[in-house]
């Protein structure tokens, strides 16, 4: 069994659904972050192998690193997090290959386009690298970083050959590619810096770059 999946969401719920309909291995915890809640009326679809679902609903955009942090402090105790974006199709035994090759001390990426559409982290490994930068507004680089910090504290990053299933760019098609042209600039650039200055830390939220860089 597979002990935590994590997924943010901010619009397209009908892929959210297409997402947990495809799960055919045993989840026992998945946390839903609906980062704005912007379909009230939308309930997460049920499906016979997730134990539990946490529909956590929030008032504006928490960004891909801080849904990513809330869902891993959520759930403390599991041993690995599988995270996933809400737009990938699950077949086959990719769930099943996950669940074989996650360890509590290593990050392993999907074989997904991009390979960070899917992954699993290890407790160990936050313990050691840290959580992900909520600098990062309100998504983009902050896996780049994440690999980097992991290189640099000698944890295994391992690019598997799980097959996945990804529409790419979901939610910038439905219609965030104005915004995204602002924040993909300014987040380039900090990742530059961070990369410049040797900076290997976790950041921290910045309440004027969550401004600044909105989604919302």
């Amino acid at each position: 069994m597979i002990p935590a999946m994590i997924v943010p969401v901010l619009t397209r719920y009908d892929l959210l659904d297409r997402m947990i309909k495809s799960i055919n291995y045993p989840i026992k915890d998945l946390v839903i972050v609906d980062n704005g809640a912007k379909q009230q009326d939308w309930s997460p679809t049920w499906n016979q192998w997730v134990s539990k679902v946490w529909h956590l609903k929030f008032p504006s955009n928490l960004g891909v690193p801080g849904s990513w942090n809330l869902g891993i402090k959520s759930l403390p105790f599991a041993d690995y997090w599988l995270v996933t974006n809400f737009d990938v199709e699950w077949g086959g035994d990719s769930l099943k290959m996950f669940q074989e090759l996650s360890r509590k001390d290593k990050l392993i990426l999907s074989n997904g386009s991009p390979a960070w559409c899917a992954f699993s982290l290890g407790w160990e490994v936050v313990e050691k690298v840290g959580l992900f930068d909520e600098s990062f507004v309100p998504a983009y680089f902050e896996d780049n970083d994440y690999q980097r910090r992991c290189e640099n504290q000698n944890v295994e990053v391992l690019s598997s050959f799980i097959p996945l299933a990804h529409d790419n760019s979901s939610t910038l098609k439905a219609g965030f590619q104005k915004e995204n042209n602002l924040s993909f600039e300014a987040n380039s650039q900090y990742n530059e810096y961070k990369i410049k200055t040797k900076d290997f830390t976790e950041g921290r939220w910045s309440i004027k770059r969550r401004r600044q860089l909105s989604w919302d």
